[in-house]
């Protein structure tokens, strides 16, 4: 035990199962950390103390889980598969490869009446996710053919999101606090919010690690309020990072007396595992999201009149990451803003190409920082060095994404993201397929607003995907199909203010989206489409718009 605790927080540390007894019960809606703010260790034991315990009616708040774990899953991935591999030919996430095991399940009967079973059982203890972005741990789709529907017919065509496992409540990711966790009149919507910490430093101060998201917010009304539960993960293992000004990403210990004394607050000593990629994971990038981010280098380099200089944004998805990385050997410099910062974003810093970053104040000035990095969560391969180099690294700031990932904050900005799909009214799909979601909105469509004043705007896009039956499809679409969800409209892509540019990257060339007409704008998308369905996307175009290509 630490000798920096002081009494009222030693006297909260107990065991792992004592906190979760203490913490989690039938009848409770409990949320955690986003992404690499997720604690492991208390999914990695969810679900055997929801069974030993015979938890009943529990909602789960938990946006992205970074790990297969059995509270998703079951025991299914103990099976070897027999369907199609999906992942392994619709990747557009960094979390490809869980996604890839995660499908592969549903290749064997096995594997797939595991996963079935699970589900069957979550539903029946009426435990739901609640969500406002998903990964591969609970995006399966199960497919259709004929030994499904014999055997699955309520589940065919679905994946958690439309079996009632998963509610998702889609959202911009800087709405996270307001929407997830606090009411209107800031009464609380969780009974228990569960977070790992570093840590107290020499001065008291516990640091939320590699990610705030909306840690920091929702921790600081629960110990201002003391009206909800803490289950506190304390673990040596994750970086100290800092916020800035009055947007923190650090706690000091005596601020958690109160709801210690409420008797509200579990702390947990823990030596879990800091989520990450898996090892490796852009060692062998696919061949195709390798050409997508290869021409939005190329664009940069060839544009770099008006691509230097801007403060540099990548989103999730490997095609995006890819392009950061492959900037390292461009002529590329400027200043980075973004809400995922990834090891190359680092490396761009660290090799001089970036000269610092800015940040938003209350006021909606903006404070210029050089040599100073600025986002809302960190990402990185397991068994890398990553997180060793932000810790008590004074040139990183991490803030809570309602003060980073607002519109201000990229205008006049570079950013490179990812989607799934786009058709010709410019609608934009980035969270889901044919009625199921896929991912979420995350903050995708606040970032490409502001970058719609003076901003430059790739959107990267494999021109095909592949359903879950093994069919490939286009990504470029007349119509986006019924009950797709939608991310960015027409007007989002089709203007833009102050020398806005935006582009459409596929393995086939850039597109230009802004400024263009309807019209124009079918031209060009179907410019980058793949060779395959072009004379079938030039016949659409003719039949609704009367658009001869």
């Amino acid at each position: 035990m630490s000798d920096r605790y002081p009494q009222f927080f030693a006297d909260r540390i107990m065991s792992h199962d004592e906190a979760l007894k203490n913490s989690i019960k039938s009848n409770m809606t409990v949320a955690s950390g986003f992404a690499t703010s997720e604690p492991h260790s208390f999914y990695d034991h969810l679900w055997d103390f929801i069974q030993k315990e015979d938890i009943h009616d529990l909602v789960i708040k938990q946006a992205l889980f970074m790990a297969p774990h059995r509270l998703c899953l079951g025991d299914a991935l103990s099976s070897k598969g027999m369907f199609h591999d999906m992942a392994a030919n619709d990747s557009t996430s960094i979390f490809a490869n869980m996604a890839k095991k995660v499908n592969g399940v549903t290749r064997k009967l096995e594997g797939l009446k595991k996963l079935i079973n699970h589900y069957e059982e979550l539903k029946e203890r009426r435990i739901q996710f609640c969500s406002p972005f998903i990964g591969g741990a609970t995006n399966a789709i199960i497919p259709d053919t004929t030994v499904t529907r014999m055997l699955y017919p309520d589940y065919v065509g679905r994946n958690t999101t439309r079996m009632g496992v998963t509610n998702m409540q889609s959202i911009h990711f800087p709405d996270a606090v307001d929407s997830m966790g606090y009411d209107p009149d800031n009464n609380p919507v969780v009974d228990t919010f569960i977070a790992v910490m570093t840590p107290p430093d020499e001065n008291g101060d516990m640091s939320n690690g590699p990610a705030n998201g909306a840690n920091g917010e929702i921790i600081e009304k629960v110990l201002a309020n003391a009206d909800a539960n803490l289950l506190l993960y304390v673990n040596p293992k994750y970086p100290f990072t800092r916020g800035i000004s009055d947007a923190p990403n650090t706690v000091n210990i005596k601020q958690f007396e109160k709801l210690a004394k409420a008797g509200r607050l579990f702390v947990v000593e823990d030596e879990g595992k800091v989520p990450s990629l898996p090892a490796d994971s852009f060692k062998s990038p696919n061949k195709v999201e390798l050409a997508v981010s290869e021409h939005v280098v190329n664009h940069i380099e060839m544009n770099k009149h008006y691509a230097n200089g801007r403060a540099i944004q990548v989103g999730f998805g490997s095609t995006g990451v890819l392009a950061i990385k492959g900037l390292k050997d461009s002529s590329w410099t400027g200043r980075s803003y973004t809400e995922m910062m990834e090891p190359f974003t680092l490396d761009l810093f660290d090799a001089g190409k970036i000269a610092g970053s800015h940040f938003i104040e209350k006021d909606g000035t903006r404070t210029i920082l050089d040599g100073k990095m600025v986002c809302t969560f960190t990402i990185c391969e397991e068994n890398s060095d990553f997180y060793e180099r932000i810790s008590n690294n004074p040139a990183i700031i991490i803030s809570p994404a309602s003060r980073v990932v607002i519109p201000e904050g990229f205008h006049y900005g570079l950013g490179i993201n990812n989607c799934l799909a786009v058709d010709f009214h410019g609608h934009v799909n980035s969270g889901g397929r044919y009625r199921n979601h896929h991912s979420g909105v995350g903050g995708g469509a606040t970032i490409f607003r502001g970058l719609g004043k003076g901003g430059l705007g790739y959107l990267c896009l494999k021109s095909t995907h592949t359903t879950a039956e093994g069919k490939r499809r286009s990504s470029i679409l007349p119509y986006m199909p019924v009950g797709t969800p939608i991310s960015h409209i027409g007007p989002d892509l089709m203007g833009g203010r102050e020398g806005a540019r935006f582009f459409l990257v596929t393995e086939y060339g850039v597109a230009r989206l802004s400024g263009q007409s309807q019209h124009e704008f079918i031209k060009n998308l179907i410019s980058v489409a793949h060779p395959d369905f072009r004379d079938w996307l030039k016949a659409r175009a003719w039949e609704e718009f009367r658009v001869s290509v």
